[in-house]
């Protein structure tokens, strides 16, 4: 566990928005008029822009967090939490802007959740508290499997669900990428040759797009609030929910489990038995499904972060798309 992981060292989608406490202090007056004390990035993530603001007086803390990449996205999160409240672990949305009324970014004033991430836990080796937040992470995993929707696709502003049209379907959507030229030019032909062939060897354990479900698309220890509490550690929020669709668990799976092969074997355990306490049998091929769902979305990150921009990003998930080739007959 000591090279560089679970998304440690890649770079930003873009630079962080400069907030200064006067700006702040005007996007937190529609819910908050009190005075600010301290205003302070908060560096993690690869995308949007969040700040913590702590207050003079005894009010808690808040979150401001800045939607950069997409600005329909807040208005989805927004959805989604009050889809999930009762099942899942989220952070409250307290007051939101999605018509860029302030400023030009659409943002939101979050309730401010206290603790550390999943990532930091595994990178501290602590065998029990991943034990424990892996399994959690299992069973709120199952909760999102059991919230369906009629058929797969993306979600518009108010959940309704705009079906995946040919291109977008999951074997097309993998072959496309590896045609594409960022993509062929980043992987070797070695390691192309490779993934072309595993695809198209096993794209018929490639899940049914119409069997569709809650998907979190970035369900991973980055994006994970833990924290201990009586002596047993639990998730205190699930972060993230930007690029949630109707698609398949199989991908949250495959998501959670990037890493694994790299970490100790009660990571993964806990993570399974989490998904299985509730009596939910896995498909048979389910490693191998979650993989190649996995194996899809990291041919889009090669597409989308070229080595020739966001450089370490690149060479981990190239290498992340190589360690699927070697270990795959033992999953």
């Amino acid at each position: 566990m000591d090279e560089p992981i679970l998304k440690i060292h890649w770079e930003r989608f873009r630079a962080h928005v400069d907030l200064d406490v006067f700006m702040a202090s005007r996007l937190l007056a529609p819910y908050i008029k009190d005075d600010i004390e301290q205003l302070s990035l908060l560096s993690e993530g690869c995308a949007n822009t969040n700040y913590k603001v702590t207050f003079k007086g005894a009010r808690l803390p808040v979150v401001i967090r800045i939607y950069m990449r997409d600005k329909t996205a807040l208005q989805r999160e927004v959805t989604i939490h009050s889809l999930v409240a009762d099942k899942i672990p989220v952070a409250k949305h307290l007051y939101y802007d999605g018509n860029c009324l302030l400023y030009s970014y659409p943002y939101s004033i979050m309730e401010w959740i206290d603790g550390r991430l999943l990532r930091e836990v595994i990178l501290s080796k602590n065998e029990k508290a991943i034990s424990q937040c892996a399994f959690e992470a299992g069973l709120y995993l199952n909760e999102l499997r059991q919230i369906k929707f009629t058929h797969g696709g993306f979600f518009q502003e108010d959940l309704q669900v705009r079906p995946f049209d040919k291109e977008e379907e999951y074997l097309p959507f993998v072959l496309n990428l590896l045609k594409d030229k960022v993509v062929k030019n980043d992987l070797d032909s070695s390691l192309h040759a490779a993934v072309s062939k595993l695809v198209n060897t096993y794209s018929k354990l490639l899940p049914n797009e119409e069997e569709a479900n809650l998907t979190h698309a970035d369900y991973d220890p980055a994006n994970m609030m833990v924290t201990e509490m009586n002596g047993k550690w639990k998730i205190a929020a699930i972060l993230d929910w930007e690029f949630a669709f109707a698609g398949t668990y199989l991908l949250d799976i495959g998501m959670m489990l990037r890493y694994s092969h790299k970490l100790p074997n009660y990571y993964e355990n806990n993570f399974i038995a989490g998904i299985k306490s509730q009596g939910f049998n896995l498909p048979a091929e389910w490693k191998k499904q979650a993989k190649l769902m996995d194996l899809l979305c990291l041919l889009q990150l090669v597409h989308y972060n070229p080595f020739s921009e966001r450089p370490k990003m690149n060479r981990d998930v190239v290498s992340l798309i190589a360690d699927t080739i070697r270990i795959w007959d033992s999953l």
